[in-house]
C-alpha cells in the first residue's frame, strides 16, 4: 500500500522512471558495436569474373582500392582477384595502411609494390617481377596542393614483351562545385603541359582515379584539353565512359571517373579496354573491398 500511495503523491515519479529506462535502453542501443562483416566463402573465386589475358600482353588496371584496408577481408580479396585474374601491373590509389600493403605482397609472392606516401590515402604501383621491370619512380608537382592533392607518381616500365613506357598514376581533388572544377581543369593542364615537355616523343599512360567524367552533355569536361588533342591523346576507356551504366567503373553513383589516357605511341597497340567486376563472383565485394571497380587496358608489343 506504501508503494501506492508514494504514486499518489508523486503522479509523475512512474513516468519519469519508465522515460530513464528508455533513455538508458536508447544510449546502449548506440554504443553496441557494428554488426559482424557477412561471412564470404571460405575460398571466394574469381574465375568466372576473370578477363582473358596472354603472356605476351601487357594488362594494366588502375584500381581505387578505397582506404585500402577498409575490412578485414579487404588484404585477401584483394591478392585473391590479381592473382585469378593474372595482371602484369595495379596502379592503385586510397592506400591507407603500409602495414596492410607490407601484408598484401606477402600473399602475392613474385610481386613488388612501390607507395608514395603523402597523407593519409596515398598512390602507387604493384606490379610481377616475372613479366615487369619498374625504374625511376618519383612524383611530380609535390609542391601544388591546389591541383594536386595527392602528387602524380611517376614511374618507368619495360615488359617482357618488349613494350615500354611511362606511366602516371593520378587521384585528383574529389566532388562537385566549381572550385573543385577548376582545380582538376588546372591538374588536367599542368598533366599536359608535363607530358608535351618532358616526354613528347614517348609512350606514356595517364591512369587513375580523375575523380571526374570524361563526357559532358554542356560544358567542357576538366579533360577537355587532352580530348580536343586528338593527334596525340586518347581515352582508352572512351567507350565505356559513352556505354552503359552497368560497365561504369564508380557504380554507386553511379559514373565513370576512373581513366586510362594514352599516347599516339600506342593508339596500335591496345587490344582491350574493360572494367572488371568482382562483384559478380564476391557480393561483398563494394562493402567489404572498395566501392571503385578495377578499369584493365591490355596492350600488344
Amino acid at each position: 500500500m506504501a508503494q501506492v500511495e508514494k504514486y499518489k503523491k508523486y503522479p509523475n515519479l512512474k513516468s519519469l522512471r519508465l522515460w530513464v529506462l528508455v533513455l538508458m535502453a536508447w544510449v546502449y542501443a548506440c554504443q553496441k558495436p557494428p554488426p559482424p562483416e557477412p561471412l564470404p566463402p571460405a575460398e571466394t573465386d574469381y574465375s568466372a569474373c576473370a578477363p582473358a589475358v596472354s603472356d605476351t600482353t601487357f594488362e594494366l588496371v588502375t584500381w581505387n582500392l578505397e582506404n585500402f584496408p577498409q575490412s578485414g577481408r579487404a588484404t585477401t580479396e584483394v591478392a585473391r582477384i590479381i592473382t585469378t585474374f593474372n595482371l602484369d601491373l595495379v596502379g592503385f590509389q586510397e592506400v591507407s595502411s603500409s602495414t596492410a600493403m607490407n601484408k598484401l605482397l606477402e600473399l602475392l609472392p613474385g610481386w613488388q609494390g612501390v607507395i608514395f606516401s603523402s597523407g593519409n590515402i596515398n598512390t602507387g604501383y604493384l606490379y610481377k617481377e616475372s613479366e615487369i621491370t619498374l625504374s625511376g619512380f618519383t612524383a611530380i608537382y609535390q609542391d601544388m596542393w591546389e591541383p594536386f592533392p595527392r602528387p602524380p607518381v611517376v614511374a618507368q616500365i619495360s615488359h617482357v614483351s618488349g613494350l615500354q613506357t611511362t606511366l602516371i598514376n593520378i587521384h585528383l581533388k574529389c566532388c562537385g562545385g566549381s572550385d573543385n572544377i577548376a582545380r582538376r581543369t588546372e591538374a588536367s593542364r599542368l598533366l599536359k603541359e608535363y607530358i608535351d615537355t618532358n616526354l613528347p616523343d614517348e609512350p606514356v599512360i595517364l591512369l587513375g582515379d580523375y575523380n571526374d567524367e570524361i563526357t559532358s552533355d554542356n560544358d567542357p569536361t576538366p579533360f577537355q584539353n587532352f580530348i580536343d588533342d586528338t593527334v596525340n591523346y586518347r581515352f582508352a576507356d572512351w567507350d565505356i565512359a559513352t556505354g552503359s551504366a552497368s560497365n561504369w567503373s564508380y557504380p554507386s553513383w553511379p559514373s565513370h571517373i576512373d581513366h586510362i589516357l594514352i599516347t599516339n605511341e600506342l593508339f596500335d597497340k591496345v587490344m582491350v579496354t574493360t572494367t572488371l567486376k568482382p562483384e559478380q563472383c564476391y557480393s561483398g565485394y563494394p562493402s567489404l573491398v572498395s566501392d571503385h571497380r578495377p578499369v584493365m587496358l591490355q596492350l600488344v608489343q
